[in-house]
This record gives structure tokens, sequence and C-alpha cells, in this order.
């Protein structure tokens, strides 16, 4: 199965909390002391790697490694003085692209770097919300440094400076490792178990 096989609910928000209610159902459980408490039992598929070997691992630790190393060039970027560093049109796609790298960390920290079976919205907040927020900075980033040769074509100063290489390396080394973190999600097989909790 593919990373959106399989899944209508992956083409849903994030915020439509209710596709997740099904997968419940509330029981009733008594306590140590006698007393009668309602928990929220699991009762939706399980999102299983279909071959946990070695080198699956391998690829989902790639994800974090790559995850790390584009957070990092990313803030440096954001901290160069560059030519077009000043300009709104530059600046907004890279502060807006700090929203969806924020969750490209929470999704890559929560893959099943153990193997363990993910629940529905487990799945949905780590491979989906990895995928997505890595294709929302590629694309930011791109939009950034377009903006940036945009406003030195219209200044025709072509002059690149130490920071200006460096704004446009840490620019690619962003998007490639994006672009990587999609491509190995996307070579993960994954497989959908029954519940054998399901009523």
């Amino acid at each position: 199965m593919g990373l959106f096989d399989g899944f209508a609910g992956s083409k849903k928000s994030f915020s439509d909390l209710k596709k997740y209610v099904d997968d419940f159902e509330v029981i009733e459980e008594k306590d140590a002391k006698g007393r009668t408490r309602q928990k929220a039992r699991y009762i939706g598929p399980w999102t299983v790697l279909r071959n946990p070997s070695a080198g699956v691992f391998c690829r989902l630790w790639i994800c974090v490694g790559l995850a790390a190393l584009l957070v990092a060039a990313y803030f440096r970027m954001l901290l160069l003085t560059h030519l077009a560093g000043s300009q709104l049109l530059v600046l907004l796609p890279l502060v807006a692209g700090l929203f969806p790298a924020m969750y490209l960390i929470m999704g890559v920290f929560t893959l099943p770097l153990r193997g363990k079976p993910m629940r529905r919205d487990q799945y949905m907040h780590s491979f989906i919300r990895a995928s997505r927020s890595s294709a929302a900075i590629a694309v930011f980033v791109l939009v950034g440094q377009i903006a940036a040769l945009i406003f030195r074509a219209t200044r025709g100063d072509w002059l690149y400076m130490a920071e200006d290489w460096t704004f446009t390396a840490c620019g690619a080394v962003i998007i490639a490792c994006a672009l990587g973190i999609i491509g190995t999600l996307h070579a993960i097989d994954l497989a959908e178990k029954p519940n054998s909790a399901h009523r």
C-alpha cells in the first residue's frame, strides 16, 4: 500500500476530528476500587510496515536525519544578511514556511521508528503530515528563492557575496531534503491490518 492508498481520510483536513470518531468505541471498565469508568477503545484498522526489515527502519531514520538537516538549514537561511533579505516578498514565504517546518518535526518523530502498529490518526499525523509539510516547505522556499532572483534582476545587481551564496545553498539543501523525505516515505510499503478489537 502506498502513502495515500486506502485512506480516504488522508484527503481531508487535519482539523476535521470527526473522521476519527468511528475508529473508537466507549467501553466501561471497573477500576481497582470497583468504580465503573468509561474508556475509549480503538477499533479502527491498524497501519503496519509490510516488511519491517532493517532497510525500512533505516529509511525512517533517514527521514529523521533529513528533517533535522532541513530545519538547521532553514534557520541558518533566515538568520543570514544578504541582498534580498529585507524584501517583504522574499521574507513572507520563508517565514510562512516555519509552520510546516514545525509540523514536519512533529511528523517525523511520530513515525513508527520501532515498528509498532499505528492507529489511523497516528498514521495521518506521521506519514501524511511529514509528506505534506515537506511539500509545503519546498514550495515556500522555492518561492522565496525565485523572489530573491527577481529582486536581483530588477535591481541589476548580480554581485554575489558570501551570505548571498549561503542563502542560495541553504535553499537548495532545504528543497533537496524535503524532496528526499517525500521520496523516502513513498518508498516505504505499508499494509492495513484488521483490528481484533472490532465489534
